[in-house]
């Protein structure tokens, strides 16, 4: 394809729409399959958009649950007995047993002529375009491809709006945006257009970010240190710390996982969040700073390099008053609250937990949401808290009823049961919030 053709396109999908059109229109009262091949979204939007200002045969629309077995089935029971003009399926590129779907839908194709006499438009993508290829080569056959495509600008535009997206935290990654983007890099290359360095790196951070969040981490790290050459040499601090940053996140996902010989994984973690900060420094990006050095202090709480936690969590307490949330400022004084515990700095420890819950006690609504919603909590919410909280002299090793010589933190009732529940505290029946909170809670050290 040359760069005259590519940039000609738009025309090109004028063309197809005026095709199905009539297609729908020549197949009334009968049968039809027309393969609507799109790879992007957004585009799939504008045909389907201009397919309904375009046609003068109402087409009913349905999307296919992800759940789904057999396509056959599904658009019976979605249909009933209704007879559509014309019907448009979505979805099907997020089956999740596609192949089983596509294989029972080739088998069963002799229903489809018998059952649905009208013409029945199905999206679908490269990768379905294939798989049907092979599983449903008969139905295949029976079926009108009508290509939809985007122009080289389009495509250019569409890797920079994404990748910039994703870098600066409005969109995290996922599947359907990830195959979008490597197709689009695909269809760049297939025209004979050479991408710019930026979008290239920016594009294989997206890549790794995606494998990350997927638990793939040593393909998550491989693309980061195809991105990282780039962005080191760039003029752009912001974005070279963000996937200094990321690479951190990844070791510590992998120390995380591998719970047994983990510390060179943890060691790395910090090497990399420590970057991470001074590039954000250079770049004077407090806010960056602010969220990234909570998540160097899990890594020293995890090393249990104490007095260095101790320091950074002091400033970080600084920092986020001016540039923080509620939320961080707690996780601080956790932070310092289990240091002073380490340390058997009893009063201290009580002291900072106590700061902690005050400052959570203010989040409560929020806090009850996200662990209804099954969220996870900073490091600082587990038993440790409770244990500073309620270490008295270095004498107590279990709580056993609140008849002991313990400074309750009078909330009554708590306002936040179900972060309690998930942080490890066990709710008395009827019980004020204080010591009958965590009376089943055992205290190790």
């Amino acid at each position: 394809m040359t760069h005259e053709e590519a940039e000609n396109l738009g025309a090109d999908n004028e063309s197809s729409l005026q095709t199905l059109v009539r297609a729908i229109r020549l197949s009334q009262g009968e049968f039809s399959l027309i393969l609507l091949r799109c790879n992007y979204w957004a585009l799939r939007q504008q045909m389907v958009q201009r397919i309904h200002e375009l046609s003068t045969v109402e087409i009913k629309e349905i999307t296919l649950p992800a759940s789904v077995k057999t396509l056959y089935s599904a658009i019976k029971a979605e249909l009933g007995d209704e007879q559509p003009p014309a019907l448009m399926i979505f979805g099907l590129e997020s089956v999740k047993d596609i192949d089983t779907v596509l294989t029972a839908a080739n088998q069963v194709r002799e229903e489809f002529r018998k059952n649905f006499p009208f013409p029945i438009l199905l999206w679908i993508n490269d990768q379905v375009l294939q798989k049907m290829i092979r599983l449903a080569a008969d139905l295949d056959n029976w079926a009108t491809t009508i290509n939809f495509n985007n122009s080289t600008h389009n495509l250019i535009e569409f890797l920079q709006q994404k990748t910039d997206e994703i870098f600066a935290g409005d969109v995290k990654p996922s599947s359907q945006i990830c195959g979008e983007l490597t197709t689009a890099r695909q269809d760049l290359q297939s025209r004979g257009q050479v991408l710019d360095a930026a979008i290239i790196a920016s594009l294989e951070f997206v890549l790794g970010y995606d494998d990350y969040l997927h638990d793939r981490i040593d393909a998550a790290l491989s693309h980061y240190q195809e991105s990282v050459g780039f962005w080191r040499g760039s003029n752009n601090l912001e974005r070279y710390g963000i996937l200094l940053a990321h690479i951190a996140l990844a070791y510590q996902r992998q120390a995380n996982i591998q719970q047994v010989d983990n510390q060179e994984y943890w060691q790395e973690a910090r090497n990399y969040f420590q970057q991470a900060i001074v590039i954000f420094e250079q770049a004077q990006k407090p806010d960056l700073i602010a969220e990234y050095i909570s998540k160097l202090g899990e890594v020293l709480r995890s090393l249990q390099a104490w007095s260095d936690l101790q320091g950074l969590a002091e400033q970080a307490l600084i920092l986020h008053e001016n540039n923080g949330t509620p939320l961080q400022i707690a996780q601080d004084y956790g932070f310092l609250a289990e240091v002073a515990l380490q340390k058997s700095r009893w009063d201290e420890a009580q002291h900072f937990a106590q700061q902690a819950l005050e400052v959570l006690a203010s989040l409560a609504e929020i806090l009850n949401v996200m662990a209804s919603n099954g969220e996870q909590f900073p490091a600082f919410v587990n038993i440790n808290l409770a244990k500073a909280l309620f270490a008295r002299d270095g004498e107590r090793e279990k709580v056993k009823g609140e008849g002991e010589n313990t400074k309750p933190f009078s909330l009554t009732p708590s306002p936040f049961p179900e972060f309690y529940k998930q942080g490890g505290f066990i709710q008395t029946e009827k019980k004020p919030f204080g010591v009958g909170w965590i009376r089943h809670v055992v205290l190790e050290g």
